[in-house]
């Protein structure tokens, strides 16, 4: 299966040309040759976090969407055009006020997987709830994938039952925060150095050497060019894609701090 992975900067209630940027991309995709593309986290309604001063959780109630809805069925019809899989981030509609943070996967034919975000972060609690234990991988072609988002990555129990119920592939979308009191640096060289050295290894490499799968670190690309732009916001994302064979050896990775499109090519025999 050949897989891209887009490291995407989608901006929060700009839901309409975020969809026009993953359309644009999964085009590429589709000209690579890809059987799935794969996007960050939030990357249909951009990120909602109380970092952010103007974002207001009861828009993000209104602005959240029922799964199917409108933006699954519009990717669902960039799939069937371009003949591929679509992975993305979105706020999902549910019965209660707060909406899950989601992560779906679509094809042609509609929406084949959902995984909803099971622990929403500190800055992300006034706007997202919990998606409880519900953790299931799917099929797509030869590969049995599972799904993992951005922060539940820290807990090797999701992992387990995920590899327990046989996925050999981990997808990870992110909006990966790294915070200002991890003193990770005072440039995106040094950021994007702390990150391999610290949540890429923990999350993505030392994962696929323990339980011997695929892991695919995908995040997202911080939407500040300038470093020391937003000063008063507390953290900085990566941009930075990677994938690492059962084993732990890396097989792809993009320079960081940028919006690419990372091809690669995976066997489940690999």
């Amino acid at each position: 299966m050949r897989i891209g992975m887009v490291t995407l900067c989608s901006l929060r209630g700009q839901r309409d040309a975020n969809l026009e940027r993953i359309e644009a991309f999964a085009e590429q995709a589709a000209a690579a040759g890809c059987d799935l593309v794969l996007f960050p986290e939030f990357s249909v309604h951009g990120p909602w976090v109380t970092y952010d001063a103007d974002a207001d959780p009861v828009e993000l109630e209104t602005r959240a969407e029922p799964i199917p809805g409108p933006s699954t069925e519009r990717l669902t019809r960039m799939a069937a055009q371009f003949g591929l899989a679509i992975g993305a981030g979105i706020a999902e509609r549910g019965l209660a006020p707060k909406p899950f943070n989601a992560y779906v996967i679509v094809d042609g034919d509609g929406v084949r997987h959902v995984q909803r975000k099971l622990q929403p972060t500190t800055s992300e609690m006034d706007f997202y709830r919990g998606g409880g234990d519900d953790m299931t991988p799917f099929r797509l072609g030869r590969l049995t994938i599972g799904v993992t988002i951005c922060a539940d990555n820290e807990s090797p129990a999701i992992h387990d039952t995920l590899v327990g119920l046989g996925a050999r592939l981990i997808v990870e979308p992110h909006f990966d925060c790294i915070k200002d009191f991890q003193d990770a640096g005072d440039s995106w060289a040094e950021i994007l150095d702390f990150n391999q050295r610290d949540t890429l290894k923990r999350r993505a490499e030392d994962l696929a050497e323990r339980l011997g799968v695929f892991a695919l670190y995908l995040d997202a690309k911080d939407p500040r060019g300038d470093f020391d732009e937003r000063p008063g916001w507390p953290h900085r994302v990566t941009g930075r894609a990677a994938v690492f064979a059962p084993g732990g050896e890396l097989l792809a990775a993009n320079a960081g701090n940028e919006e690419s499109l990372l091809v690669v090519d995976i066997e489940p025999g690999d």
